[in-house]
């Protein structure tokens, strides 16, 4: 007899977390279960491609252990959970010899662990392969579980069923499909010899000492390139006695590094994160909070006039509470009109037209308009033009932020930043699936570009790093609207910010890890899906990348007529456009979008793999 049978299209941190969601709502349903689940990945399931053991100690993670889990929590209030530790309990327990089998190595990594460092990214893909074992040891006795070390290369619907294509593998049906795909690498172009990938998948090999490298791209993924061509390279950062800040360091050469030019389209780098000392504290969200249930109600809003001033309010705040204690020497007079009209509550439920004029109060009271929040800041240009002073300018832009990166919570602008990284997922119900009007999505993009900045930057020791590394001439910054033209010469790396400055260049990176474009990946499994009507693309127009379609309620894949494709769900990084700052691992203890996305799906499935005709027939044998 045949069994009702379930595919896992993927086994990184989101189809690690499907399992366990499986595995949870199966143990806590009445009666036998009978059913195969296939688990779909061509790497180690849990870690998976991105999080998989074979990459240097020295790759780390830009997320804290103790907001990283694939667990679930009570803030979810799921009917069936299953609870574990977050990675940062995880390391505690490891550390600890609580959790036994972990390769010494990564005991060692998980001893020197804080709940707030940022760890390699190679212990991370320990806990979550442990994860992984937990959740398939915890399934009921009737599921059997195939693990297919093979790439799906395509679906299509046979006799009722989905058959999943492994290429030389074969093919399996199933009554339904998860696809937890992640960062699929995007197509090569623009002439880069490494193109946009997970750095442990470029060639960084290839570069040889002394070449001159444009490098596309100022953030995570450049500095994780600086990484591999310098102390993986026998480099050394150490720290610097004579710079006067605790972070600062210098950096000796091996001689085996190349020169690397960097630039990107908006010149402006990521932001390090701040030295907290501790778990980063939750942001305060006092009026964009106590708006959110009326905004979703109302939707489309308006995200200019309706959503980002109580954003901006809500940071401002934060900035000012920090400044007046900090530098009251700032203000004009005493602070205390503009603090009430910041903290004050609107009669009117905190709608953003009836909030006071604060800006108007901020400008009375500090006479120095660069000691007023200005969250725009981030993504100024920069004055230069000239080569060597723009290099000397964006160097000291990212020497002033690491400073206030250094000073954690002592820092106004860190604080008031924090807010708006906070806010990329407090918005999450207000503006996925459209819930923007279409005249202010260009300035839903703008924040979101503004809080990526802030948000997605690398740890300050990165930073640091970068810096040391620019005063050691391994590193020259070339600004905004930077690109490579070909010349009879050869290749030259320029940029709209110093025309003049025309660097010739031996070899091109793409460091900019992009949100996912599926028209611009070449996989058999998504073309064959678009190409067969199975799925369809959604467009959110303006110079937003498109995104696979899915429904809000179960992420069921939207085809070509426009109607859910039961049976067939997918999440996470394709859908960006569609339902937001679902990229990040689920965040412990925040009621995680990321798990209730999983949940819907997993549960959606369980429905049809249950009403299959294969499952009536177990039924019936049983």
């Amino acid at each position: 007899m045949t069994t009702p049978a379930i595919a896992l299209i993927g086994a990184g941190v989101r189809g690690t977390a499907a399992l366990g969601r499986l595995a949870a709502r199966l143990r806590s349903a009445a009666g036998e279960t009978v059913l195969d689940v296939h688990v779909v990945d061509p790497f180690p399931p849990g870690s998976g491609r991105i999080w998989r053991e074979d990459q240097p100690a020295s790759l780390v993670m830009n997320t804290v252990p103790a907001q990283s889990t694939v667990f679930d929590d009570p803030s979810l209030a799921f009917d069936a959970p299953f609870p574990g530790p977050h990675f940062a309990e995880w390391c505690a327990e490891v550390a600890a010899g609580t959790i036994t089998g972990v390769p010494e190595a990564m005991r060692r990594l998980a001893r020197g662990t804080a709940p707030w460092g940022f760890p390699s990214r190679a212990l991370y893909g320990h806990y979550l392969r442990w994860a992984y074992g937990r959740f398939r040891d915890a399934l009921p006795a009737g599921v059997r579980v195939h693990e297919h070390r093979a790439r799906a290369t395509g679906i299509s619907r046979v006799d009722g069923r989905f058959r999943v294509e492994l290429g030389a593998e074969g093919a399996f049906p199933a009554d339904g499909v998860l696809l937890a795909l992640g960062w699929l690498p995007r197509d090569p172009g623009n002439g880069h010899d490494l193109p946009s990938e997970n750095p442990i998948d470029q060639p960084v090999a290839r570069i040889a000492p002394g070449e001159r490298v444009a490098v596309r791209g100022v953030g995570m993924g450049f500095t994780d390139l600086l990484g591999l061509v310098t102390e993986e390279r026998g480099g050394v950062y150490s720290p610097d006695p004579e710079a006067g800040r605790r972070s600062a360091l210098r950096y000796a050469p091996s001689g085996r590094e190349p020169r690397l030019i960097a630039g990107s389209r908006s010149g402006a780098p990521f932001l390090a994160k701040p030295a907290f000392g501790r778990v980063p504290p939750p942001a305060r969200l006092d009026f964009l909070g106590a708006a959110i249930p009326e905004l979703v109600a109302r939707r489309p809003v308006d995200f200019a006039r309706e959503v980002l001033p109580l954003i901006e309010r809500d940071a401002a705040a934060e900035y000012h509470r920090a400044l007046a204690g900090l530098e009251p020497s700032a203000y004009a007079v005493e602070p205390t009109a503009l603090l009430d009209a910041l903290d004050a509550a609107s009669a009117t439920g905190c709608a953003a037209d009836a909030l006071p004029d604060w800006r108007a109060l901020e400008r009375a009271l500090i006479p120095d308009p660069a000691k007023r929040f200005d969250p725009e800041r981030v993504a100024a240009p920069c004055a230069a033009s000239e080569p060597d002073a723009l290099d000397a300018e964006i160097a000291g832009r990212i020497a002033a932020d690491a400073a206030e990166a250094a000073l954690g919570s002592g820092s106004p602008w860190k604080r008031a930043l924090h807010v708006y990284q906070a806010a990329r997922a407090a918005i999450i119900p207000v503006t996925d699936f459209g819930g923007c009007t279409e005249e202010s999505r260009p300035a839903l993009r703008r924040f979101l570009e503004i809080a990526g900045l802030i948000g997605s930057g690398p740890p300050l020791f990165r930073v640091e790093q970068l810096l040391a590394a620019h005063r050691a001439g391994i590193v020259r910054f070339a600004g905004a609207g930077f690109r490579v033209e070909e010349t009879p010469r050869g290749r030259v790396a320029t940029s709209r910010a110093a025309p003049r400055g025309r660097t010739p260049v031996d070899r091109v990176v793409d460091a900019h890890l992009g949100l996912p474009d599926p028209t611009r990946i070449s996989d058999p499994l998504l073309d064959g899906l678009l190409a067969s009507g199975l799925a369809r693309l959604w467009d959110a127009g303006g110079d937003a990348a498109p995104a696979l379609e899915i429904t809000a309620d179960t992420s069921a894949l939207v085809d070509a007529a426009g109607a859910a494709v039961p049976g067939l769900h997918s999440v996470g990084p394709l859908h960006e456009e569609l339902r937001r700052f679902t990229i990040i691992a689920p965040i412990p203890g925040a009621r995680s979008t990321v798990l209730r996305e999983i949940d819907a799906a997993v549960a959606a499935l369980l429905a049809v793999a249950a009403g299959s005709p294969h499952a009536a027939e177990e039924a019936v044998r049983a």
